[in-house]
């Protein structure tokens, strides 16, 4: 089949015609275009049935080209009714070029056929929140999915032992209790995906969320995108990050075996996080700016208690030192102003939480620290959207309060797909 020349008009009637379109964005002084030519007519006579194979000339549309963000030819891109679907840049073999197609039109089907089911209630995050919503909307009969973009959990598989979660005399490390909360879900019917959800349309009376499988709809939503880690905000800490700077402690404390390390907070992420390095490292020095811990009693005497563990009080770091790999840190004396360098291995920061927000911060009500708006009810400002666990304004963030935000939710969202709100 033959590749069709198009213009910028037939290209916006093209990609907006309802048909799958494949567009090669090329130049006549390509090499590599022509090179690319005799596979790209051989697999659009392969694929005559399913695709439209079409070329633009980037000498004789420039804007178009710059529209569409061409920066290298040949670049290819599969369009369906005006969305872009997938791309591909100067594929280096036929086999490539059909794998590329292959596996955008895989996702268009499965866009199709999500597009075809609509579930009672997609949970996005698959926290303590998140599935406890899950549970309590399955045994209620509602058609439940969950996104969870990595495994279950969310920050609380992070947490090396939990104590204070009703039911585990012993308590339980927070891997182990996501994964009992995710089968304790599948019981009733739950799916479970891995997929990260990419943009959510939450107006209407059917919500969106595409994923990087496709699109999926349901009649109401619950975000359980919970909070991730509030970074220092000093020059340097983005290029150090794995190499001197991290922000879980159980996830990255073995690499400072015998070493010196900082912790740099005063809450409860940071004192648990002083006390499992104390089992590893040679020295944990706090650096806090108040004048005691903020995190709860239960912290204070093991941490007072424990020889390798020092207090840097009423300070804060301002500077990271490195050369490669971080040296060291610079400190300021909040009280005082005096300023000082102290050498370490590797600084763990434990600063507080900052919401996951950034899918809905354009439409959902957000309050002035990023948090979502929603009352002990969970509800949003919008109707069938809800707001549970840490990504919601709220007094205390624990797993305990995140569980009794997913069975509230659920309470809620019934009402509302019963039409009683």
């Amino acid at each position: 089949m033959e590749v069709i020349n198009i213009n910028r008009n037939q290209f916006e009637e093209m990609v907006h015609s309802g048909k799958t379109v494949l567009v090669e964005f090329s130049a006549p002084w390509c090499v590599y275009c022509r090179r690319l030519a005799p596979s790209l007519e051989s697999v659009a006579e392969e694929y005559k049935d399913t695709l439209v194979f079409t070329a633009v000339n980037i000498d004789d549309e420039p804007e178009l080209a710059e529209t569409e963000a061409i920066e290298v030819v040949p670049t290819l891109l599969i369009y369906h009714s005006g969305q872009t679907l997938g791309s591909i840049v100067a594929p280096e073999s036929r086999a490539q070029l059909v794998a590329f197609i292959e596996e955008t039109l895989q996702h268009r089907t499965q866009e199709v056929n999500n597009a075809q089911h609509i579930y009672d209630m997609i949970v996005v995050g698959g926290g303590p929140g998140g599935y406890t919503a899950a549970l309590y909307a399955a045994r209620a009969g509602m058609d439940t999915v969950v996104l969870e973009k990595l495994s279950a959990g969310g920050q609380m598989a992070l947490t090396e032992q939990i104590d204070n979660y009703p039911g585990f005399e012993d308590g339980i490390d927070g891997f182990s209790l996501g994964e009992k909360m995710k089968r304790g879900t599948e019981r009733f019917g739950v799916e479970t995906k891995l997929t990260e959800v990419l943009s959510l349309e939450l107006s209407g009376s059917v919500k969106k969320a595409v994923t990087s499988e496709g699109a999926m709809y349901a009649k109401s939503i619950v975000l359980a995108t919970g909070a991730g880690p509030r970074e220092l905000g000093v020059d340097g800490e983005q290029a150090l990050i794995g190499k001197g700077v991290h922000y879980c402690a159980a996830c990255d404390g073995m690499f400072y075996r015998n070493k010196t390390v900082v912790i740099a907070g005063g809450g409860n992420t940071a004192a648990a996080d002083a006390l499992i390095l104390s089992r590893i490292c040679k020295k944990v020095i706090v650096v806090h700016r108040s004048g005691t811990l903020k995190a709860t009693k239960i912290y204070h005497e093991p941490l007072m208690k424990t020889e390798n563990v020092e207090f840097l009080w009423d300070s804060k770091i301002i500077a990271l030192l490195h050369n490669e790999k971080l040296t060291g840190i610079q400190i300021r004396n909040v009280k005082t102003g005096e300023e000082s360098t102290l050498a370490c291995d590797g600084v763990f920061v434990s600063v507080g939480r900052k919401p996951s927000t950034e899918l809905m911060k354009d439409q959902i009500e957000i309050d002035p620290a990023g948090y979502i708006i929603a009352d002990e009810s969970t509800r949003t400002n919008i109707p069938g959207v809800f707001a549970v666990g840490d990504v919601r304004t709220k007094a205390l963030r624990q797993v305990v309060t995140a569980v009794a935000d997913g069975a509230t939710a659920v309470h809620y969202a019934e009402e509302y797909l019963a039409g009683e709100m």
